[in-house]
């Protein structure tokens, strides 16, 4: 990914060769990379390169982001021929090394380029330890390179919830650049998270997530956007849980239409490429007439598919865990609650208020506060702002079942969350 004011360039990956020894990119192998290490060579550029904050992402995984700071006078004078190509290179305490490139386009640098930075960033999934990282740049014209080396120190989270999550992961995944959706639930991702869920009896999970916002935002591609970022996240997590007793089923509701846009049974691994198409069919801005007209019906849609959920559980202890951002109706919704037999279920539901990551990045550090590449409050004033509370009418339609409502907003609460469902799910 490169982040530049003003203008877009092309990022290239390539294939890599995964081992035991950590994951090799077979680019490397086309320079003297390790010969540029030993000789400390420094060709004729005005860069920087840096580890930045490492933060806990909606994937529930360490992120960190390699950044390489370009003079953008120095790229100006480049352009025309050939590629600025750049190597990252991770090691671990173990000495695993875990490589991958990317390169900016010099025929596509327009003179006006001189006039600010370019900004090239490569996020990647770490675990806690120790690292040295190595970052080397290469005119692929002139030939000229320079290498830099530094290290890396990534802390584990404070009174972890969760503290055996990352057990099986590998140090280090790098995170390809990708549009959404795939950017939001990253399924070149292969690490796992470690989420254990032994259970007394026989359970049926089912997770209902709702894509749909605010009525009042029906229509806005940004909000649905931001939703998503961080439900779908949300969504992966949850779905690794391993229960050698549970059987976990997944649908994806779309009140607007009023239709179960996604579902599958019997969860191990959720069928992305399945799941990517349904998505589309809960656009924005492509809502029928028929839809537009029954609108007043999308609350009874969302209670009767929740009863649905409760009552095919069968003999099975139901366990229903309800994904969504708040949602407010249009007026004269039928806002009726959930009517259903006495039955012995359990109910959660997580209430996600998402925020763009890169904002709760800078809120957690000062120093990236006001950046153009992190986003962060206008000003460049440090902190957030108290949060807008919305009016959130799914709640209420949940009441009879007494559902456990978790308030998330950031990563960190979700883990919380999320911990605290499995533990009260463990006791069935």
């Amino acid at each position: 990914m490169i982040r530049i004011l003003g203008l877009a360039l092309i990022l290239a990956n390539t294939g890599h060769i995964c081992g035991q020894d950590g994951t090799r990119d077979p680019v490397f192998t086309t320079v003297p990379f390790q010969e540029w290490l030993t000789r400390g060579e420094q060709g004729p550029f005005r860069w920087t390169s840096r580890v930045a904050t490492v933060y806990l992402s909606n994937h529930q995984r360490l992120t960190a982001e390699v950044e390489v700071r370009l003079d953008g006078v120095d790229l100006a004078k480049r352009r025309g021929k050939g590629e600025m190509l750049i190597l990252v290179q991770f090691t671990d305490i173990a000495g695993r090394v875990y490589q991958d490139h990317g390169s900016i386009d010099l025929e596509k640098i327009q003179e006006s380029m001189k006039r600010s930075d370019v900004v090239y960033s490569q996020p990647v999934f770490v675990t806690p330890g120790d690292y040295e990282v190595t970052v080397a740049i290469l005119d692929t014209a002139t030939n000229e390179h320079a290498i830099r080396k530094q290290s890396a120190h990534v802390a584990p989270l404070k009174s972890d919830p969760l503290p055996q999550a990352w057990r099986d992961l590998p140090s280090v995944e790098f995170i390809a650049a990708t549009e959404p959706p795939d950017s939001w639930y990253r399924p070149a991702v292969k690490g796992k998270l470690n989420l254990p869920l032994d259970t007394r009896q026989e359970v049926r999970i089912e997770v209902i997530v709702n894509l749909t916002p605010s009525e009042q935002a029906s229509g806005s591609f940004r909000v649905q956007d931001r939703n998503l970022s961080a439900l779908l996240p949300a969504l992966k997590a949850i779905s690794q849980i391993e229960a050698s007793k549970a059987t976990l089923n997944v649908s994806l509701l779309d009140l607007t239409r009023r239709k179960v846009v996604f579902r599958q049974e019997d969860v191990h691994e959720l069928d992305w490429s399945k799941m990517r198409g349904s998505l589309a069919e809960a656009t924005p801005g492509s809502i029928d007439v028929k839809s537009l007209e029954d609108r007043g019906h999308n609350a009874a849609f969302f209670v009767s598919e929740v009863a649905r959920r409760i009552a095919s559980a069968g003999e099975k202890p139901p366990v229903v865990i309800v994904l969504s951002s708040p949602v407010e109706f249009e007026q004269g919704a039928d806002l009726r609650p959930i009517n259903v037999s006495a039955v012995e279920s359990r109910v959660f539901y997580i209430r996600y208020h998402a925020q763009s990551e890169r904002r709760m990045i800078a809120a957690r550090d000062p120093r990236m506060i006001g950046r153009a590449r992190i986003g962060g409050p206008p000003g460049g004033r440090g902190g957030m702002q108290a949060p807008h509370v919305p009016i959130d009418q799914l709640e209420p339609t949940l009441k009879p079942l007494n559902p456990e409502l978790f308030d998330v907003q950031t990563a960190e609460e979700f883990r919380k969350a999320l911990a605290s469902l499995m533990q009260e799910v463990s006791r069935l």
